[in-house]
């Protein structure tokens, strides 16, 4: 259940990091699809920042990739990952001024998916062989 449960944070983070790392303007004005939940009223574009955190989005996909595709502990992995999902939802739970309901409900709901699979691969990795690191 770990690596499924990693497996799928890295299918559902990758359509975000590609566009960011490599169509940032598209990524801040159009993410997803054409919804432009990543710019908010009064945010100013900053190509440098989002090429970054599609960078570091695209290194962690290919490290839980390789995590999952060589049968290795995942434990540090969806550590990361329960990091990094908390943090956004955090941020965004307290910045939906300007959104509709519907973008509301779809933002938080489609961010929070990161960490619940982060806790399960944590929760499922706890007692696997090789669990140790």
């Amino acid at each position: 259940m770990e690596r499924v449960a990693l497996g799928l944070i890295a299918m559902l983070m990758l359509p975000a990091a590609p566009q960011a790392a490599f169509a940032p303007r598209s990524f801040f004005d159009d993410f997803p699809l054409g919804r432009s939940w990543i710019a908010h009223p009064g945010d100013a574009y900053n190509e440098h920042l989002v090429r970054d955190v599609g960078a570091l989005l695209l290194a962690l996909i290919i490290a839980t990739a390789w995590t999952v595709l060589r049968h290795q502990a995942g434990r540090g992995i969806a550590l990361a990952w329960l990091v990094q999902g908390v943090l956004h939802v955090s941020f965004h739970a307290q910045h939906l001024d300007g959104f509709a309901g519907i973008d509301k409900v779809g933002l938080i709901g489609s961010l929070v998916i990161i960490p619940v699979l982060a806790v399960v691969a944590l929760w499922a990795g706890r007692s696997s062989p090789g669990s140790t690191d």
